[in-house]
């Protein structure tokens, strides 16, 4: 095995995390190798020592592995954020059509709906939008940010705001299915499309949140 084939592998063992983004940054840093080790061949340099040069250029192991496990951390979540943005949402909207297709207005239920409930529908459409919003302002900022700070730092952020807005989610589910519980645990069966729809979310709720609390928990370097 190549000295540069041999610093590769060794990458790969400390690394953790998503098999195609890990192969995305191996691979980069392959290329990047081995055009250094061309230069150093183009001047003279027999091929064992231009490879073991261009490794020492490129840094130890242990340095390069921090810096890439941070880039991994991150662009796992963003993966979780696009989901955040984009199912809850879908969910909410899914629900409340479904509801007005095959239930109709509140006022179909043929008795009052008292204000604290119409409250606690309300807290539960902003908590509906917080999460989507944060998920949203964590992708603009990595952007505005990604020049600022360093990937570890980068990382945090994002582990964060992933955190916040699974949470919100969990809120929003949970305000409305106590709340319409306690009202009247009858409109907790108003048909078979929000049944579907209801559990489809708390499905995707409960998935969101091993993602969320993984990236609340410190990524340990993986040792050769």
């Amino acid at each position: 095995m190549s000295v540069i084939e041999a610093y590769i592998s060794e990458l790969d063992r400390r690394l953790s995390g998503s098999a195609g983004a890990k192969a995305d940054l191996l691979t980069e840093a392959r290329d990047g190798l081995h055009d250094a080790a061309e230069a150093y061949r183009e001047g003279g340099i027999d091929e064992p020592e231009a490879e073991r040069r261009a490794v020492a250029d490129f840094g130890p192991a242990e340095l390069i592995t921090r810096a890439y496990q941070a880039e991994l951390a991150l662009r796992g979540d963003i993966g979780t954020l696009w989901k955040v943005i984009v199912g809850v949402p879908l969910f909410q909207l899914g629900w409340e059509l479904a509801r007005l297709w095959t239930y109709g207005d509140w006022g179909g239920l043929g008795k009052p709906t008292p204000e604290w409930y119409l409250a606690v529908v309300d807290l539960s459409g902003v908590f509906v939008v917080v999460s989507p919003v944060l998920g949203a302002a964590a992708l603009l900022g990595t952007r505005w940010l990604g020049r600022r700070l360093d990937g570890t730092r980068l990382a945090n952020l994002a582990r964060w705001t992933v955190g916040a807005a699974a949470i919100a989610n969990l809120v929003a589910m949970l305000l409305l299915a106590i709340g319409t519980a306690v009202l009247d645990p009858a409109r907790m069966n108003m048909s078979l499309a929000c049944n579907v729809l209801s559990v489809g979310w708390v499905a995707f709720s409960f998935w969101l949140l091993p993602l969320a609390f993984r990236s609340w928990r410190p990524r340990p370097l993986i040792a050769a």
